[in-house]
This record gives structure tokens, C-alpha cells and sequence, in this order.
């Protein structure tokens, strides 16, 4: 889940109100998700403009939505729209005939829904239903099309069940709607997926938000940093776990000894067989056999052969040798015009090479003419940048860089936490590129990951082949977005941000 910030101010007891009002008592779970979502910046304004929940079944889904749509429309200075999506219409209007309303309607805030001239509160105009409440504010439903949420203004869209989207045709749909108001939220939440193939939007809410949980729990300050807007939250057993033990159940099913019961859990193992995985356990088929840390597909998706760093702008350099010595990268990030990273290997070789040379440092420094390897100063000579290296591995090339004027800086272990965690991210938003490098897909199948500090790292020890070429660009691409932190800078978002009226 991503973590809560607690130096922002939260709605959530709000919401939570509500839902007593609308006669549920709030799971411990559902109190932390309300206490995340509704964090607010110094404007008072919502600061989570997109929340992805994924849950196994019968945890609560319905207990979410409907406070969270009743807050909405009641606790706003102005009358707002919420729109509920399913998969099918008619899905939807089950859901709104026989719990939103429901719920609403016998609780005392049924009171506050505007009866139509029938009396009814459940309005049907021109064959599309509706709830109507007397601050102007409205519910309404539709099915999961490219069309909904056309013709009105979107202060909360709700998409359930998402595991049957078959791409972000909704997600082009109702956004538009909601580009004019300040606070406004997107909801999605469901239970797991079938397949990538099968479900490929969720699997992209997921693989985009486990790496974004990744990166701000190794950096916490990134939590105020307004690129980073979207809430990830989703209770899944490790894929490891045994899915017959009933500890795994308590670790993943939230509603467990409140609306479930660890019998009927049981039960539900026993009847369903393998079929128990992804409604309760939250597994996906895909991820039964993971091979890369960083999915294959979504490094091949970012792979530019053309690309390089826009001129004149700056560029950062990591030189990385292998734990045993044996092997070392030198590696380079810059920015492009489009303002992605650009990340390159451009020294790629065995560090002692088979030939006499007194000088301990290889190629590193000087590089090899003969085999057209080049070293540190001919790539400073070509484009001037700091260098980075990892003290462990690569600290003993300090004295001598120094002592030849290159800017050498030692990386702190926190940038080397975040570097893996903030690789993943940048390949999964298309903030990076690279040229389809043999020597970084190389590394990158076989790279093993293991946790370090905060973060994680692609670990050597590990690993089945040197990855030092992987290392360099993860390092690079880190240090230039800790050197430029205004490289995804929005100006738009900006002016914006600076003309608000409230």
C-alpha cells in the first residue's frame, strides 16, 4: 500500500462518519484506506486524484464505494456528479437497484434524496438511472464503454470489478470529465485478474502501482512530490505462500474474523481448488512463473534505438565493477527532448584484460584502443558530467579520478535503495529509454533483486552473469533525477496550480 503521509491532514474521519451514519461500522482496513485517499494538501484540496484497490472477494468492496460516493456528494461546496461503472449496464443497475440505493435510502440519509414526481428516489431519465440528492448533487451508473462519462463533468468516477476491462478505453473516457475539477477522483477497485492477456488494464494499475509502493517507501520525501498522485493498495498472499495454511489467509483477506470466517475460508480452498487463487489469494496466472524483476515486455516497450541525450543538456556517469573484480560498466544517463531519461551503456568488458598493464585500474580510466573500449576521460572529453561510484566496488577508482580532476562522487546507500525501485517505475511510466543494449537485457533476465535499506537492489551475488552494465544505468538514471529534480516539471500543472481560486 502506498504509504500514508503523515504531515498532510486527512478526510477520512469523515468518510468514516458517513458510513456509521449509513449504518456499517468500518473494518481496521477500510478506516486506513479512507485515512490515505482523503489526505489533503495545504489548499484543503484532495492530493490522491487516482486510487487502484484490489481485493479478494467478499472483503468489503460494497462497504467502500458507497460511503465513499455519499461523501462526495453531501461534503462538497458544490453539487457533484458521481458516476459507478461496471461491466455491463444492467450489472450496474443491479448494483445500484439492490445495495447503493438500498443502503441509502433506509438509512437517515435517505432523507436527503430528491424524490421525483412519482416519489420515487431511484429516477430513470431517458432509460439511464439514477440517484438524485437535494443538494443537486448526482449518482449515476454506466457500463464499461469508451463512451461513458461523456457529456458531463466528473467529480468522482467509480469503475468496479476492472479485472474485465480489456484496455484503458474507460480510463480515455471519463478522464476528460474530470480535467476541470480541481479534487477530483478515480476509483478502481477489484479483485484480481485473470491473466495480463486476459485483464491487461488492471495488470497495468498493478505492475505500475507495486513499483510506485516500491519507490516511496525507499524514499518517503517523494510522497510531497506532485508527480506521484496515484494510491496503490492491494492485500495479495506473497506468491510463495502455502494456500492451504490458514496464516496465509490471515495475511491477505482484510475482512477476515469481521465478515468472514475462517471456516468458510476453509471450505471455499477445499470446493474451489486452484480456482481459490485469484478471488481469494489474489494471484495472478501470470505471475506463478516471474522471471524479470522488471517485466520483459515493458523494457522491450521503452526500447528506442535512435535515442540519446538532448545536446547541451547534462548528463551524469556511473563507472560499476563486479564483486570479484572480474568485469566493470561504465554507464550514462542523460535527459532527451521528449524529457525522458536516456539511459546507455557505453563500456561493457572484462576489467583486467589479457594483456601486461601496471596500472590496476584496466581500461577503466584510460580505456583500450585496440578493442575500441573506451574509458572514463574519453567520454568526459566528449560530454563533462559528474561520475558516480559505489564505495564496496568501485571506491578504489577515487584516488586516482581525483587526482585526475574528474568530479568522483560516492553514492549514499539510500540512492542505491532507490535506484531499482525507481528504474522499475521509470520503465512502467515511459520515463526511460534505451537502445535495446544486449548487454542490459542480458543482465536484466538473469538479475536476482534482494532488499537493501528502504529499497531493494539488483543483487550481484546472486546473479548468474555479471550485471554491471544493469547497475550503472539504475544508478545513473537515480542520480540524474536526484540531480535534476525538475526534470518531469509540468508547466502547465504549474500555471494551473498557481491560478486556483480557492
Amino acid at each position: 500500500m502506498t504509504p500514508r503521509n503523515p504531515a498532510r491532514e486527512s478526510r477520512g474521519r469523515e468518510v468514516v462518519g458517513v458510513m456509521r451514519v449509513l449504518g456499517q461500522e468500518p473494518m481496521p482496513y477500510q478506516r486506513e484506506i479512507f485515512d490515505t485517499a482523503f489526505e489533503v494538501d495545504a489548499f484543503g484540496q484532495l492530493w490522491y486524484r487516482e486510487i487502484v484497490i484490489i481485493l479478494p472477494r467478499q472483503s468489503g468492496k460494497t462497504t467502500i464505494v458507497i460511503p465513499w460516493g455519499t461523501h462526495r456528494a453531501l461534503m462538497w461546496p458544490e453539487r457533484q456528479h458521481i458516476l459507478y461503472i461496471a461491466q455491463t449496464y444492467a450489472k450496474a443497475l443491479e448494483k445500484l437497484t439492490d445495495e447503493q440505493h438500498y443502503r441509502i435510502k433506509r438509512s437517515p440519509i435517505g432523507r436527503l434524496l430528491q424524490p421525483s414526481r412519482t416519489g420515487t428516489t431511484l429516477r430513470a431519465t431517458n432509460g439511464m438511472h439514477h440517484m438524485l440528492f437535494k443538494n443537486g448533487s448526482k449518482w449515476s451508473i454506466d457500463a464499461a464503454t469508451e463512451t461513458a462519462g461523456h457529456g458531463s463533468t466528473l467529480g468522482l468516477g467509480i469503475g468496479d470489478e476492472l479485472f474485465a476491462q480489456k484496455d484503458d478505453r474507460l480510463e480515455q473516457a471519463i478522464s476528460p470529465a474530470m480535467i476541470a475539477v480541481a479534487d477530483a477522483q478515480r476509483l478502481w477497485i477489484s479483485t484480481a485478474g485473470y491473466s495480463q492477456r486476459k485483464s491487461p488494464f488492471l495488470w497495468e494499475k498493478k505492475e505500475q502501482g507495486r513499483a510506485r509502493v516500491e519507490l516511496l517507501r525507499a524514499d518517503r520525501s517523494l510522497l510531497d512530490d506532485p508527480r506521484y498522485r496515484s494510491l496503490y493498495i492491494e492485500y495479495s498472499a506473497p506468491m510463495d505462500a502455502d494456500p492451504d495454511d490458514p496464516l496465509t489467509y490471515w495475511g491477505c483477506m482484510p475482512a477476515l474474523g469481521f465478515t468472514q470466517s475462517l471456516a468458510n475460508v476453509i471450505s471455499e480452498r477445499e470446493n474451489l481448488k486452484d480456482g481459490f487463487f485469484r478471488p481469494y489469494l489474489n494471484w495472478w496466472a501470470d505471475e506463478l512463473t516471474v522471471e524479470w524483476k522488471i517485466p520483459k515486455a515493458k523494457w522491450e516497450a521503452v526500447a528506442d534505438p535512435d535515442s540519446e541525450p538532448a545536446d547541451g543538456q547534462p548528463v551524469v556517469y556511473v563507472i560499476d565493477v563486479s564483486p570479484d573484480s572480474t568485469w566493470a560498466s561504465i554507464g550514462v544517463a542523460g535527459p532527451r527532448e521528449d524529457g525522458a531519461i536516456h539511459g546507455e551503456v557505453l563500456a561493457d568488458a572484462p576489467r583486467i584484460l589479457d594483456y601486461d598493464d601496471a596500472d590496476p585500474t584496466g581500461w577503466l580510466i584510460h580505456g583500450d584502443r585496440e578493442r575500441d573500449i573506451p574509458g572514463i576521460l574519453d567520454v568526459l572529453e566528449r560530454a563533462d558530467g559528474p561520475v558516480y561510484v559505489e564505495l564496496k566496488t568501485a571506491g578504489f577508482l577515487v584516488p586516482k579520478l581525483q587526482e585526475l580532476g574528474v568530479d568522483v562522487r560516492i553514492m549514499a546507500d539510500t540512492d542505491i535503495a532507490v535506484s531499482g525501485p525507481g528504474l522499475l517505475d521509470a520503465t512502467l511510466t515511459r520515463q526511460f529509454r534505451h537502445t535495446g543494449q544486449e548487454e542490459i537485457t542480458e543482465a536484466l533476465k538473469e538479475a536476482a533483486v534482494q532488499k537493501f535499506g528502504d529499497g531493494w537492489r539488483f543483487t550481484r551475488s546472486k546473479s548468474m552473469r555479471p550485471i554491471t552494465a544493469l547497475v550503472t544505468i539504475a544508478y545513473a538514471r537515480q542520480m540524474l533525477s536526484k540531480l535534476l529534480p525538475d526534470l518531469s516539471y509540468d508547466p502547465l500543472a504549474a500555471f494551473r496550480e498557481a491560478n486556483r481560486s480557492d
